[in-house]
């Protein structure tokens, strides 16, 4: 085999390798714990970590956090947004662990 032939396939395996690592990405849905107006939330495309801060609602006592991450990850969506109500358990965000 030539050089040429041999890049060619060693790009041809790196490709292989990245497309089925990004494919084996799991998106993992982010639920609300607590119902309220939504005062603050992450943005897409932040990389956060488990316990990191996703949505805050206001509360009597003033903003409480009401989603929370669950995994490590990049978060790909965020499905309210500031002023909207949101219910205990309703889906929030998205986090793609990259695993």
């Amino acid at each position: 085999m030539n050089k040429k032939m041999i890049m060619t396939s060693l790009l041809a395996i790196v490709g292989a390798l990245f497309v089925v690592t990004v494919s084996l990405a799991a998106p993992i849905t982010q639920n609300s714990v607590l119902g309220g107006v939504v005062v603050d939330t992450v943005a897409v495309g932040t990389q956060v970590k488990e316990g990191d801060s996703l949505l805050s609602v206001e509360t009597i006592g003033g903003p409480m956090v009401a989603a929370r991450a669950t995994v490590n990850g990049t978060v790909t969506s965020v499905t309210v947004e500031k002023g909207a109500k949101v219910n205990v358990g309703q889906a929030v965000a998205v986090i793609n662990d990259g695993k």
